[in-house]
């Protein structure tokens, strides 16, 4: 699994819609999301995604990931900017941008103590976890990009 900086979206023909509409897809096989969202619809749409392409635990590892990710940008990154989510050649692909150019790190620390782990969970569910930083020098900002395999 790498943690690399990346320079394009994951997702194939995935250019950004509307706020809070699906991007077209040849098999609805995608989502991009602009605007306010919270780890709830997030998950929601990607058990729509994964309905009957992953099995139980796939599916609850790839939730898993999600909320971590969603709350992430929510809690150190500024809010969340978009999200997005495709199923692609046996994977789930998820972008995840937020408004912080501070990078996640898997920080050791005392485990009596709650939180800190989000950043390990995800690069460990995953099957390759990278990050792109935001081109537009006026925002700072990255995006998150995972993918997991479909099981």
């Amino acid at each position: 699994m790498s943690e690399l900086t990346d320079e394009g979206s994951r997702l194939p023909g995935s250019a950004p819609g509307a706020a809070g509409v699906r991007s077209p897809g040849p098999e609805g096989d995608r989502v991009r999301i602009t605007g306010p969202l919270k780890a709830r619809g997030a998950r929601a749409e990607v058990s729509r995604l994964l309905a009957g392409a992953a099995g139980e635990r796939c599916l609850n590892d790839a939730l898993l990931v999600v909320s971590e990710l969603i709350s992430n940008a929510d809690r150190h990154g500024g809010g969340l900017r978009e999200f997005a989510a495709g199923v692609e050649g046996g994977h789930l692909w998820l972008e995840v941008a937020d408004h912080s150019d501070v990078l996640p790190e898997s920080a050791a620390h005392d485990p009596l103590v709650p939180g800190g782990f989000g950043w390990s969970l995800v690069r460990r569910l995953s099957a390759d976890a990278r990050i792109r930083p935001r081109t537009n020098q006026d925002e700072p900002g990255k995006t998150i990009v995972v993918s997991l395999r479909l099981e």
